[in-house]
């Protein structure tokens, strides 16, 4: 089958993460021979030996956690999705995508916001998608990203939005005007494969993509779980 603009652009930034992944796997094998020469053989075992493999080893879990968080088809069933551990997962995994790691970004918690009815592969692309075109629109313009939500009881908005650097020296690391504008046609093109993505995260979903000046501000608003377990339950044959 061939690819369609939408899936190719997803599998440039999945292939991206999985590079920064890998050279992470490789960093934490080599501190790991580096571990293994530090004993000598009829060395005793010292609690500095077990904390390095142990701090090691907890490395080693957190990439494979993230790892299995990617996703690998289109395929899942809709379900709850609590939004406030899911998020600073899914920003974790894009800081992998080494190309934008210096760009800012941090999430905005709130912990009254509902469970979310939806499929967690096609969420966490469309996330993915959301971070990066946003992470692209702030790195041209040395600003940075943040990711909040916020809903009632039968929707959540999540909102991904640039916004002034607090670090002077990276705003005034900003690429050249041409390169910022060369980065706001990526936009328009990455809006068109969120608006895609957005399709098989259940719903009924749907994404807006707005700029004024310099910034981009990208939400998607899905349902909340009763809210999308009404929706099941409406759609069945012979329910009123």
């Amino acid at each position: 089958m061939t690819p369609t603009p939408e899936t190719s652009s997803f599998d440039t930034l999945r292939d991206a993460i999985l590079r920064g992944m890998a050279h992470a796997l490789s960093n934490r094998v080599a501190a790991l021979g580096g571990i293994n020469g530090l004993a000598d053989p009829g060395q005793i075992w010292t609690e500095r030996l077990s904390k390095a493999l142990h701090d090691e080893a907890r490395r080693l879990e957190e990439i494979l956690r993230l790892l299995r968080l990617l996703p690998a088809d289109g395929r899942g069933d809709a379900g709850a999705i609590e939004l406030q551990p899911l998020v600073p997962d899914v920003i974790a995994l894009h800081a992998y995508q080494s190309a934008l790691l210096q760009v800012e970004c941090s999430a905005v918690y709130d912990r009254e916001t509902m469970p979310v009815f939806a499929s967690r592969p096609h969420l966490v692309q469309t996330l993915l998608l959301a971070i990066d075109v946003a992470k692209r629109h702030a790195h041209a313009r040395g600003g940075c990203v943040s990711v909040s939500y916020r809903g009632d009881a039968d929707q959540v908005t999540v909102r991904v939005a640039t916004g002034p650097s607090s670090t002077p020296a990276k705003a005034a690391g900003a690429v050249p005007e041409r390169a910022a504008t060369d980065a706001a046609v990526d936009v328009a093109a990455t809006a068109r494969a969120l608006r895609a993505a957005v399709a098989g995260v259940r719903g009924p979903s749907d994404i807006e993509v707005t700029a004024a000046g310099n910034e981009l501000q990208i939400e998607l608003t899905i349902p909340t779980l009763a809210a999308g377990r009404r929706g099941q339950l409406s759609a069945r044959p012979g329910t009123a």
